[in-house]
C-alpha cells in the first residue's frame, strides 16, 4: 500500500483480517456495532517498540477512530504518528497465526514482526 492508496493515512484491515476480528468480537461477547480493534505501539521487543492489539468497547477520550473492512479501529494519539497509513492483516508464521502490520513508517523491523524501529 502507499499513501497515495489510503490519503487520510488511517490503519487499514485486509478482508480476512476484518473478518478474523470480528469472529473475535462476537465469540468474546462484544457488540461488534461498538466495539473493536485498538492497535497501539508500546516501548519494547527485539527493535525498540511493539505492537500491542486488543479488543475494546471502550474508546479512549484521545483515540483517533476509524473505520475499515466494517471493523472500528481506536489508535490512542500517541501511537498514530508510528501507525498512520499501516495495513493489518492475517499471517501464518513460525509464532502461530495473528494480526501483522505492514508500517510504511517503520525504519527496521524485528524478524518476528511484532516490533520495529
Amino acid at each position: 500500500m502507499t499513501k497515495d492508496d489510503n490519503p487520510r493515512g488511517e490503519i487499514t484491515l485486509t478482508s480476512d483480517a476484518a473478518e478474523q476480528i470480528e469472529s473475535m468480537l462476537h465469540s468474546q461477547g462484544f457488540d461488534s456495532e461498538t466495539a473493536g480493534l485498538r492497535v497501539s505501539v508500546e516501548r519494547g521487543g527485539c527493535a525498540g517498540l511493539s505492537y500491542q492489539f486488543d479488543l475494546t468497547d471502550d474508546p479512549a477520550v484521545d483515540d483517533v477512530i476509524c473505520e475499515t473492512n466494517h471493523i472500528t479501529v481506536f489508535v490512542d494519539r500517541p501511537s498514530q504518528q508510528y501507525l498512520n497509513g499501516s495495513k493489518v492483516a492475517i499471517e501464518d508464521t513460525a509464532h502461530g497465526t495473528g494480526l501483522s502490520i505492514d508500517n510504511p513508517n517503520a525504519d527496521q523491523q524485528c524478524g518476528c514482526g511484532l516490533s520495529f524501529q
